[in-house]
């Protein structure tokens, strides 16, 4: 019967389920209640992108996205159950007897009881209606010459008394503020997309530290953790893992390492300056680690925008000199439950002070002699091992020195050589 059916504006079913999903999207989102919703939600999106305040705007989101998702559930219900009752016909004259609507084409009719109607709208065309047992009918409004089947009317003849039939009868149902609505809907999308770009702008918004975040920062996971077993040299090599270190490396800021007893590092954090082979800048490295909260190394990158290489403070002599300093033999004489490591590069002492050493790559000891207290300073590049919290044990300072430094220092009577084995 379908097939024997001329539909003159429609004529395929492929179009006439398109226009279905075209009123439905009417019917559930072009209403003033779903447009302050749509409202409420860009401006807590705003919001959680320009202050944050996870704890207050997420949650009023995932409501509102809950919201959305059960319109968008209906709204894909409606279509299909208007899609599956539905004849993709244009129904081209009508009769209104007994609280009825009767469309007819040809000599198909059917009836839509005022009191089932669910949704219509009106253009200059057509009028489009839904009713609760899932038909879906489109009516023509144009004049036409053809005369009208007797007891109906077409639309030319009927369109204003439909019209009122169906103001009073489906009051509310009515989709007539389909262009406010949805050019509400451009309005504050524009405005919601226009604040959420400006709050991804460098410095002018969460957003924008989140997006720096994921640009700038790389994780690592620490798995040489043993500072006795692993040395530095594995930290540098997990970092290098995520990100290509240059050969020469400087200290921005200082370097501070905790670790257990057993060598367990608990925490380290850095900020290094490197550079490329002929001496020009090549970035900055902002290196963290903290065993309590993670088990990766945290590298934020470009935190400084330029840099001068400074030989007091080359970062790879820390690196050489850790390899050869005795810490575990150091730290076994205080048995305490956390020991820590401090280097600030290239430092002077006074002859005064207690427990500083010169060590060589070779772990050679210079030791000062009791004759030398106060006649000359002691200087290299200073690798303290300390017990953080207690300022009674003396920490232990070793002079890190490259190799010709070293055999100078040995010609000199005042110092007590020896190997550390």
């Amino acid at each position: 019967m379908r097939k024997g059916i001329k539909c003159s504006q429609l004529r395929t079913e492929k179009i006439f389920r398109k226009r279905i999903r075209k009123e439905m999207f009417y019917r559930f989102f072009c209403r003033g209640p779903v447009l302050l919703l749509g409202g409420i939600t860009w401006f807590h999106i705003f919001s959680l992108c320009r202050y944050g305040r996870i704890k207050k705007n997420v949650p009023v989101l995932l409501v509102c996205f809950a919201v959305f998702l059960l319109l968008l559930l209906r709204f894909l219900l409606a279509c299909r159950k208007y899609q599956k009752n539905s004849l993709p016909f244009t129904y081209k004259e009508f009769s209104i007897e007994n609280e009825k609507l009767t469309v007819q084409i040809n000599d198909y009719q059917r009836e839509i009881p005022f009191s089932g109607l669910v949704y219509y709208r009106w253009n200059r065309e057509r009028c489009f209606i839904a009713d609760r047992s899932g038909g879906f009918f489109i009516i023509e409004l144009e004049d036409t010459a053809k005369d009208s089947s007797p007891g109906f009317m077409n639309g030319g003849e009927g369109r204003e008394f439909l019209k009122l039939k169906l103001s009073a009868a489906g009051a509310g149902k009515n989709c007539f503020l389909k262009t406010p609505i949805l050019s509400g809907w451009i309005a504050i999308s524009l405005l919601g997309t226009t604040l959420v770009i400006r709050s991804a702008v460098p410095y002018n918004g969460k957003l924008s530290w989140f997006l720096q975040e994921i640009k700038n920062t790389k994780r690592t996971e620490l798995v040489h953790d043993n500072l006795f077993e692993d040395k530095l040299s594995g930290v540098l090599e997990d970092i290098e893992k995520k990100i290509e270190m240059p050969e020469r490396l400087c200290l921005a800021t200082g370097f501070s390492l905790h670790f257990r007893q057993d060598g367990t590092i608990l925490s380290f954090d850095t900020m290094l300056k490197g550079f490329d082979e002929d001496g020009n800048y090549v970035g900055s490295y902002l290196i963290s680690y903290n065993r309590n909260k993670s088990d990766d190394i945290r590298i934020d990158l470009h935190g400084i925008t330029d840099g001068i290489y400074e030989e007091e403070k080359d970062f790879t002599m820390l690196v050489a000199g850790m390899e050869v300093a005795p810490v575990k033999e150091t730290v076994g004489k205080w048995r305490e439950e956390e020991y820590g490591i401090l280097y600030y590069g290239w430092r002077e002492f006074s002859s005064y002070e207690k427990n500083v050493v010169y060590l060589s790559e070779k772990r050679e000891i210079l030791e000062p002699a009791d004759i030398l207290w106060g006649k000359r300073s002691l200087s290299g590049y200073s690798i303290s091992v300390y017990c953080p919290g207690k300022e009674d044990i003396t920490p232990y300072r070793y002079l890190f020195l490259p190799k010709e430094d070293f055999d100078r220092m040995k010609n000199f009577t005042d110092f007590r050589y020896f190997i550390w084995d």
